[in-house]
């Protein structure tokens, strides 16, 4: 039966074997590459183009948050725009029978 040190020393060397294999493949796929883009005279640009920023791919700028028109009479550091879903704290003082009107933010 073999051993654990046994076992162990043949992987170390198969694993200095795969790296060898693995280093002279990707020397010949290099050859091979430098010699097709020497027969078809290609150019960096050509392999690799540059991507066009498009207005789909550009960069958005962050958008900004609304202005909060609501705000809890219990934590006034919750407070809700009135748009998309309803926070629970909303909900939650909908369903006791409080109304948005008494949850908005009087302007001076």
């Amino acid at each position: 039966m073999t051993t654990l040190k046994e076992l162990l020393a043949q992987q170390a060397e198969l694993a200095k074997r795969i790296e060898e294999v693995r280093k002279a493949e990707v020397a010949g796929a290099i050859e091979q590459v430098k010699a097709i883009i020497e027969e078809y005279e290609l150019t960096v640009e050509d392999i690799f183009p540059q991507k066009r920023i498009t207005s789909t791919s550009a960069p958005k700028t962050p958008k900004e948050k609304g202005v909060a028109k609501y705000q809890s009479r219990i934590d006034p550091n919750l407070t809700w725009t009135g748009r998309g879903r309803k926070p629970e704290w909303v909900v939650t003082f909908l369903g006791n029978g409080g109304t948005l009107e008494e949850l908005q933010i009087k302007s001076n």
